[in-house]
């Protein structure tokens, strides 16, 4: 036995020797033993996994993380955790929108309804106590990007967009089909509804108070994504901290934004953790304008600060946003957002137009006497009034060619000639960054723990 005491003393010597070395010039990385500390305001973005009725306040709702929490370099709420809340409030309807909703045939108007997350199941099946906002939910999310997708975008390198499990990817981060918007369409001509949100529906509920997470295995803490292998370029996940709306900012406004997942190198060194600020301004802002033009917007970074004191300048521009489906959004190669008009937005009015046009003919049998005409009729009336309007327009011919005729200037006006749509950034909108490394110095730097 004492003969191995110095064997065994020269091996602790060579283990000290290399953790210091490994300490100088290897992979950074926290200790993973001790537990993370979440600050109150980030936001878990939560999807439904299935229908929720929205009936009563306190109703309960359960969904998964859609995508991952970091602190600094490690990861600690993994895509796919069960999240636990309920319905917190359902509002009322406005006077105005209630009697518009009427008049397109339409008597139960959507209740602004939000929900609020107070549980987190781990993985081992500990639960974990937490209070979010309440949030209002998103039916469709999708990831707007201004590169490839696809295996060619993979093999070159870019980035898939953010983490997520893959429930998440089918329910929570895809447009609707065709069928599904059919549908959709359909439903919202009846006129009684039963509100609900459908599975898969987006929440952002941020922190109301800090919550510290048993730390994970070394290998689950582990970013799984080691980062570009290109030198030229790289992308940070990031959050917004600033409302920016075409509609308001001007060029020059400033912006910033809090990186939500750490960089690391091709060798697993740190190169920017989570929580390092970015900086930038508006650089080109357009707004909606008449003849249904809609708004532009375009962020430029200019400054990172991977910790407090180490500001370092950067050529930065966006590249994805996580939006809303509905909001028409396209990023162009300049990273430059702006607002689209769907095709189909010219249907509704080609179709209303020749309604109104064919209500004003009149069938004679061959006896002479004026037809009635019941479905021409119910054409007639749908187009200014849905279902109702169908109804109503029974009475007579002349009272379905003026709702045909209502309808028909409605539907003109708001897709042609009215205001088109702004491009709107909510805070901790969720947005990818390239950064450009125009110059060695520019080289996002490799950073110590805290």
């Amino acid at each position: 036995m004492g003969s191995d005491r110095p064997l065994m003393r020269g091996l602790i010597v060579l283990v000290t020797i290399a953790a210091a070395a490994l300490g100088q010039d290897g992979p950074v990385v926290s200790a993973s033993s001790a537990p993370a500390m979440v600050p109150s305001g980030v936001p878990l973005r939560v999807a439904l996994e299935r229908r929720a009725r929205i009936k009563h306040v306190g109703d309960r709702v359960q969904g998964r993380l859609a995508e991952p929490v970091y602190v600094f370099d490690r990861l600690v709420l993994p895509a796919g955790s069960v999240v636990e809340g309920h319905v917190a409030e359902i509002g009322g309807v406005p006077a105005w929108v209630r009697i518009g909703a009427v008049l397109n045939g339409n008597l139960t108007p959507p209740r602004k309804a939000s929900a609020q997350f107070d549980a987190l199941v781990l993985r081992d099946g500990s639960r974990l106590s937490l209070r979010t906002s309440p949030a209002r939910g998103t039916a469709h999310t999708v990831a707007i990007a201004n590169r490839p997708k696809g295996p060619a975008a993979r093999q070159s390198g870019a980035s898939a967009g953010p983490e997520k499990d893959d429930w998440a990817e089918t329910n929570a981060f895809q447009a609707p089909g065709k069928m599904s918007q059919l549908k959709s369409a359909l439903l919202s001509r009846l006129p009684y509804h039963r509100q609900a949100w459908r599975a898969g529906t987006l929440f952002s509920g941020v922190l109301q108070e800090p919550i510290a997470v048993p730390a994970l295995d070394g290998l689950e803490a582990r970013a799984e994504r080691p980062g570009r292998a290109e030198p030229e370029a790289r992308e940070l996940r990031a959050r917004l901290l600033t409302v920016v709306s075409s509609a308001t900012a001007r060029k020059g406004m400033a912006v910033e934004a809090v990186v939500t997942r750490p960089l690391f190198s091709i060798d697993r060194r740190l190169l920017i953790p989570e929580g390092s600020r970015l900086t930038g301004e508006v650089a080109e802002a357009q707004p909606a304008r008449r003849l249904h033009r809609n708004g532009r917007l375009r962020i430029a970074f200019r400054q990172i600060e991977p910790r407090p004191g180490a500001a370092q300048s950067i050529q930065g521009f966006v590249t994805e946003v996580d939006a809303d489906f509905d909001a028409h959004l396209a990023l162009d190669s300049e990273g430059a957002t702006r607002a689209t008009s769907p095709k189909t937005r010219l249907i509704f009015p080609a179709i209303s137009v020749a309604v109104a046009g064919l209500s004003f003919h009149q069938d004679f049998n061959s006896r002479g006497v004026p037809d009635v005409d019941s479905g021409g009729r119910a054409e007639s009336g749908a187009v200014g009034m849905g279902l109702i309007g169908s109804l109503v327009a029974q009475a007579s011919r002349p009272l379905a060619s003026t709702i045909a005729i209502a309808g028909a200037a409605f539907s003109v006006y708001s897709n042609f000639i009215a205001r088109g749509n702004d491009v709107v950034f909510p805070v901790n909108t969720p947005i990818e960054v390239s950064l450009e490394a125009r110059t060695a110095a520019a080289q996002p730097p490799t950073v110590s723990p805290r």
